[in-house]
């Protein structure tokens, strides 16, 4: 074999990973760009992405498919987000202010220290979800939460304004959850 080839071959095993890196971060760059210009992406398919940071303020994701995405830090404010999948999501500070979150599934999420402020959480899958240190003030909910939705709770500012002080504990019970209980 050809001393060049030789040579090659095995640096091509050692670039294809900077090469695929490189691809999935124009693809993400790409993604956000689309989805800030049309601002809609009605029952897309995003599970798995990385939009860690995206600027997605006001945007139209009804019935997207956000499973196990990362959403760290993204701007959500305003956004319709009804009826989407974004069970085991990474939502940690990420800004969900007026959100539409009606009927939404949200088990096993991650929304530690996210803003729910102002947001409509009506008839939302919460079970298993993290919302320790989390802003849920004014938002809208109601009995469709499920009985021994088992969410984490710590130092969580309550729709009713009180702040858990419930932490390593689940809500065992509706109640505990729609009533601010410690």
């Amino acid at each position: 074999m050809n001393l060049f080839f030789r040579l090659l071959i095995p640096m091509a095993f050692v670039l294809t990973p900077s090469f695929v890196s490189q691809s999935n971060n124009l693809l993400r760059e790409h993604l956000i760009q689309q989805l800030q210009e049309t601002r809609k992406c009605f029952g897309c398919n995003l599970s798995g992405m990385n939009l860690s940071g995206a600027k997605l303020e006001r945007i139209d994701l009804r019935s997207a498919n956000l499973q196990g995405a990362n959403l760290k830090n993204a701007n959500l404010r305003y956004a319709n987000l009804q009826w989407a999948d974004i069970r085991e999501a990474n939502l940690q500070g990420a800004d969900l202010t007026g959100a539409i979150l009606k009927n939404t599934l949200l088990t096993d999420a991650d929304l530690q220290k996210a803003n729910l402020s102002a947001s409509n959480i009506e008839g939302t899958d919460l079970r298993n979800a993290n919302l320790s240190h989390a802003n849920l003030i004014k938002a809208l909910k109601n009995n469709d939460i499920q009985e021994h939705n088992s969410v984490t709770l710590c130092e969580t500012v309550l729709p009713n304004g009180l702040i858990s002080g419930r932490c390593n504990q689940s809500a065992n019970s509706q109640s505990d959850f729609l009533s601010g209980v410690n």
